[in-house]
């Protein structure tokens, strides 16, 4: 962000004993009213009402404290405005300074509402009107920056709405906004932290692969995609929005996942983009110790394409990286249940079971997917098809045909590789339905794609990373006062 002034500055020095002076103010009110509830209380013998009131009450006056803290710091940050620059250049364009100062008296924080006065600057006669203070103390959407990621994180939890979130403020934070404010907090959180997000997923993924190997077990890294109906509104229709994670997996256990997510979008282009990336920029950071890689999936259009288009053939830096491609063994398992459903067993429901049973085991034996396949012919035969399912059986049987290839099951699992996607199809219960699919929720896709960014970085463990890289691209004194010139 480009922001030099000309001369001034744009904070004071707060002197020690004005921090003194201030702290001596806030905790004198705060010894007394505490004082007087604690005396309150040990009057006389204690109850079960005295002991609930003394704690929210206590907990109400450290709130306030912290307000009264918060805001007397920030205010005797600003200089006095004839010591400002006359001047700034904010994002390459100059901003003149305006005579005065201005309150805003709206400023959300972790202890509730503050008012801060600060210098102000615009652009031209008409233009745009800027606040160096609040940009210095990171200050976006009247929202402080704690304030924020404590709002986002509320938004972005399970089972969360933003009557929940709303209500989350005003219970923790002692002031109420509205939504549309909650709207524009959630907004930029979602539209900056995005950015940071594909380089904290690869540093989590790195610390998971090193500690499968210190542990002295070999990494492997699981792909999976998959898409789950997600409602838009206005007209509350059903699309597919879609999911994708990358696991570590060692010794036959996961060790750790990271999210992508994205809303309804023709063949989910952004979503492969993304998992692309991420892949691509993990396996450059393993260098010449790239873990073993599988690709975990039902064999659904845009699932089969992303392996036959991007996967199968996969080059990072001119080096063809393999990737082992395993069809889910349960979507498999479904379609011999589609076909022991069309068998012509009659009442006799038992050998039905039975050989379900022994078609599923079949195929997690090795060399098991031919044998399987002469247990269904012989049925076949045997038995013949209901009219009824006869044509959704013949489908079933060319599914397990054509994907033979990838439902070694017994081989991947000598491997340690997964044969299930039940991490992926977690994720889509995690991500979307534990969240966005409650009681009557609709979603415009620009404010579904916030609340599913925000979840992703949220579940993969990496939400105070990519925070943390957010706030420290944020400006600072020299960024936005040229100091040789001040």
């Amino acid at each position: 962000m480009d922001v030099k002034g000309n001369v001034g500055r744009l904070t004071r020095a707060i002197a020690d004993s004005e921090i003194q002076s201030l702290l001596d103010q806030a905790t004198g009110t705060f010894r007394q009213q505490a004082a007087e509830l604690i005396e309150q209380f040990a009057g006389d013998p204690p109850t079960a009402q005295k002991t609930n009131d003394l704690e929210n009450n206590l907990y109400e006056q450290l709130r306030q404290l912290g307000c009264r803290l918060i805001q007397a710091i920030f205010s005797l940050l600003q200089p006095e405005p004839q010591d400002t620059p006359g001047t700034v250049s904010f994002r390459g364009k100059s901003h003149r300074r305006i005579r005065g100062t201005t309150i805003r008296r709206d400023i959300l924080t972790r202890f509730g509402k503050i008012s801060l006065i600060r210098a102000r600057y615009r652009r031209g006669r008409r233009g745009r009107t800027i606040f160096p203070l609040e940009i210095l103390l990171g200050i976006e959407d009247g929202c402080t920056p704690a304030a924020a990621s404590r709002v986002g994180q509320q938004f972005a939890a399970c089972g969360s709405s933003q009557g929940r979130t709303l209500e989350m403020i005003a219970d923790q934070m002692g002031t109420n906004i509205g939504t549309e404010k909650l709207r524009r907090i959630v907004a930029t959180l979602a539209g900056d932290m995005q950015p940071h997000g594909q380089q904290a997923r690869v540093d989590k993924l790195m610390e998971l692969i090193e500690k499968a190997r210190k542990d002295g077990k070999k990494p492997v890294l699981s792909v999976s995609r998959d898409g789950v109906a997600l409602g838009l509104a206005p007209w509350s229709f059903f699309e597919m929005a879609s999911v994708a994670c990358v696991s570590v997996i060692a010794g036959g256990k996961k060790l750790g996942t990271v999210y992508l997510g994205r809303v309804p979008e023709t063949n989910q282009v952004t979503l492969s983009s993304e998992l692309t990336d991420l892949l691509e920029a993990t396996i450059r950071r393993c260098g010449d110790h790239i873990p073993e890689i599988v690709y975990v999936s039902d064999a659904g259009k845009v699932e089969t394409a992303y392996w036959r288009n991007t996967l199968s053939k996969f080059f990072v830096d001119g080096r063809r990286i393999k990737i082992t491609r395993v069809v889910d063994y349960y979507h498999a398992a479904e379609r011999l249940t589609t076909i022991a459903d069309a068998l012509k067993f009659g009442k006799d429901k038992a050998k039905r079971k039975k050989w379900l049973e022994h078609a599923r085991w079949l195929l997690l034996q090795p060399g098991g997917h031919g044998r399987m396949l002469r247990s269904i012919a012989a049925m076949r035969k045997l038995y013949g098809y209901k009219r009824s399912g006869c044509d959704d059986a013949e489908k079933a049987e060319r599914y397990l045909r054509r994907y033979h290839r990838f439902m070694d099951y017994a081989g991947m699992k000598s491997r340690g590789y997964p044969i299930g996607s039940g991490v992926v199809e977690s994720a889509c219960k995690q991500i979307v339905s534990e969240r966005m699919k409650l009681s009557g929720m609709r979603w415009k896709k620009e404010g579904g794609q916030h609340a599913m960014t925000l979840r992703c970085l949220l579940l993969s463990g990496v939400w105070e990373a990519v925070y943390e890289k957010w706030l420290l691209s944020k400006p600072a004194v020299d960024d936005l006062i040229n100091l040789e010139t001040a």
